[in-house]
């Protein structure tokens, strides 16, 4: 009986260790979708200046269209460098896939966790 008390002990706050690696996987995943959104929209320099004509400086990398608007997109496009655009895709992978694992893996221990017993 003192075994499975101490067992139920144990595994009380093994949940908010899932939780909190949640919370630091959606801190990941964040900024990483915020990057890569955009990212698949910018567009080149040469296009850029026949959609926007006297809009676009020349020094830009690529430019991203927001509502209508040019700006500058310091990353450049896909093809101009797609290994960021790999990086960034699998930073985004990971913090999605660990932010789903984190979640099974805490309702998993709170509804599997032996429940501590009363008086």
């Amino acid at each position: 009986m003192k075994e499975a008390v101490e067992k139920a002990d144990s595994q009380r706050g093994k949940p908010i260790w899932f939780v909190l690696a949640m919370v630091c996987f959606l801190l990941i995943t964040c900024p990483a979708f915020m990057v890569l959104a955009p990212w698949t929209s910018a567009i080149t320099l040469a296009e850029a200046n026949e959609r926007y004509p006297g809009q676009v400086d020349p020094k830009w990398r690529g430019v991203a269209d927001y509502h209508g608007r040019p700006n500058e997109w310091n990353l450049g496009t896909i093809s101009e460098n797609p290994g960021g655009f790999a990086a960034c895709s699998v930073i985004l992978a990971l913090g999605v896939g660990g932010f789903i694992y984190c979640a099974y893996r805490s309702h998993r221990a709170s509804r599997d966790g032996p429940s501590r017993p009363s008086g």
